[in-house]
């Protein structure tokens, strides 16, 4: 099957009630598409920075898209996000605003910087894997485990990076159906440049910051956004739509 067949079963999803029917049936759309549903989530200023110059992270959504954002974590089986947002914001990754399942976390983590101390190692009521090289996996004994966490090794590709498609089909043999992918840049262009996305969930605020654009690291092709959605929530404006890389 290839990529541009893989997501032309998939049904528009024009908003968060179409989104909750489609992840309801994410095994069966995981069965057609040969891997995770995969939601590609974030927050960006009106000029498209995700962060400041140098990096550090800002808080930019406001409660009301905070709000969806747990909801959209409750909705999916796995959250996933890279060893960089760990690094720099230390997340939790836990559904508090709504009710509502807790996500599997993992995190993409080439060579294993993951600190022992992270708050995501410090939950008991889940298992975060950090998904590393075959390699570094296999360097001794894993301050990671002790820690709380199960490490997940796996291939990488030419860039010398963790495999994608290999992920998502390691992850698929867990029983994951669906995937959020919340960041940062790096990772969020590294699933778009491979094609692997199904719906894109942004978040805009109103303000101007000229910082670390999202899509930076993007080298990919021209992607067009289909079934798009617009909503208020409070300040900001959140877009549903799912992208499309075969052609104008």
């Amino acid at each position: 099957m290839d990529q541009h067949t893989r997501y032309a079963s998939l049904p528009p999803i024009r908003s968060l009630h179409e989104l909750r029917e489609a992840l309801r049936d994410a095994g069966g759309l995981r069965e057609r598409i040969g891997r995770p549903f995969i939601t590609l989530t974030f927050a960006q200023s009106l000029d498209g920075s995700i962060a400041t110059r140098d990096k550090k992270p800002i808080g930019l959504s406001g409660p009301e898209s905070s709000r969806l954002t747990h909801e959209l974590r409750a909705l999916h089986e796995g959250i996933l996000v890279g060893i960089g947002t760990v690094l720099s914001d230390d997340p939790r990754l836990t559904v508090r605003l709504v009710p509502g399942d807790q996500p599997r976390p993992f995190i993409l983590d080439t060579h294993r910087r993951t600190p022992p101390k992270a708050q995501l190692l410090r939950r008991r009521d889940t298992t975060p894997s950090v998904v590393c090289s075959e390699s570094f996996a296999a360097q001794g004994q894993c301050p990671l485990e002790a820690s709380g966490a199960s490490v997940l090794p796996c291939s990488t590709g030419g860039d010398g990076l963790i495999d994608l498609n290999a992920f998502l089909e390691r992850i698929g043999r867990l029983g994951v159906s669906s995937l959020m992918v919340e960041g940062g840049a790096r990772v969020i262009s590294s699933f778009l440049t491979a094609g692997l996305a199904d719906l894109l969930v942004i978040t805009v605020a109103p303000r101007l910051i000229n910082g670390t654009a999202v899509l930076g690291p993007y080298r990919g092709p021209e992607i067009r956004l289909q079934d798009t959605c617009f909503e208020p929530f409070g300040r900001d404006v959140v877009l549903w739509a799912k992208p499309c890389w075969d052609g104008p």
